[in-house]
């Protein structure tokens, strides 16, 4: 079952992206009046430009169960204009190593430990937290939890630890992003990237799930297939308290916890670092 998942969601991620290409960006020529029955690109011109059959590409946007070279994977990621976390992607949903994938990027499993805490409330006035590859939180700092309006109050209302959940369906964490559709994009590519490494398990297709019967916008932006890493990601956050501020997220591995991926937002500038230090006068919601 796992591998149909997979070659499914590589059918529509190569689906999606050539949909997306018109035909002068990659040198053909444009339609000239001339109406076209679908968008992007034709499967027969993605073969072309790859250098591989019409058949072979068409069996393998219509998710059938053939093997994949590297040198054919990077054709299609040239062809169709793939960034590096979406070649990434492309590699993992064919179920290959991509030659230039970062280590830091190495799946993860749900492991809660207790010294995450300590490293985590390590960040002082910075909002930091550790999740697991499934996007749970393990733990946070106190930053966090006043800056997101209290996580435990939060999860303990939701039912729910998931952070993508949360954001989807919890109006105190949804009202924390001042431009949440921007935000919650870019940060359901993120889960994509995640997802794509344990798609086979059935705890984080169920996540999936439920949110696309919950959200009609995170269906809506699930379907896009985009991906991007969690790392270097701006948000504009606010607080009651303090007002807005504009911060970077990172995301990073400590040594002995590879099973978890910590995210730390860090002030965008010296003004937004003297709004996040003003968290420390803030009280617990």
């Amino acid at each position: 079952m796992s591998e149909d998942i997979r070659r499914k969601e590589l059918a529509d991620f190569l689906k999606n992206r050539r949909q997306r290409l018109n035909p002068e960006a990659v040198g053909l020529p444009g339609s000239n009046g001339i109406r076209r029955r679908s968008s992007g690109l034709r499967r027969e011109e993605v073969a072309t430009l790859a250098g591989i059959s019409l058949h072979w590409y068409t069996a393998l946007e219509q998710g059938r169960d053939i093997r994949v070279s590297n040198s054919v994977l990077e054709s299609l990621a040239r062809v169709l204009h793939l960034e590096q976390d979406e070649r990434v992607h492309l590699y993992i949903l064919a179920n290959r190593n991509a030659p230039f994938e970062s280590s830091s990027e190495a799946p993860t499993t749900m492991h809660s430990d207790p010294e995450l805490a300590l490293i985590v409330n390590q960040f002082g006035h910075m909002p930091a937290y550790a999740i697991d590859g499934q996007w749970n939180l393990l733990t946070w700092n106190e930053a966090a939890s006043k800056m997101f309006g209290g996580f435990n109050h939060i999860c303990e209302k939701s039912g729910m630890k998931n952070f993508i959940y949360l954001l989807f369906t919890d109006p105190e964490l949804r009202n924390k992003f001042v431009d949440w559709e921007s935000s919650a994009a870019k940060l359901v590519a993120a889960f994509r990237t995640a997802y794509a490494r344990r798609m086979e398990n059935p705890c984080v297709n169920v996540i999936v799930e439920d949110l696309e019967e919950e959200s009609a916008e995170f269906a809506e932006m699930w379907k896009r297939h985009d991906v991007r890493s969690l790392r270097e990601n701006q948000f504009r956050l606010v607080h009651p308290a303090i007002g807005e501020l504009d911060v970077r997220s990172n995301a990073f591995y400590a040594a002995g916890h590879e099973d978890a991926t910590l995210v730390v937002y860090t002030p965008a500038t010296v003004v937004d670092e003297d709004q996040l230090r003003k968290l420390d006068e803030v009280s617990f919601p």
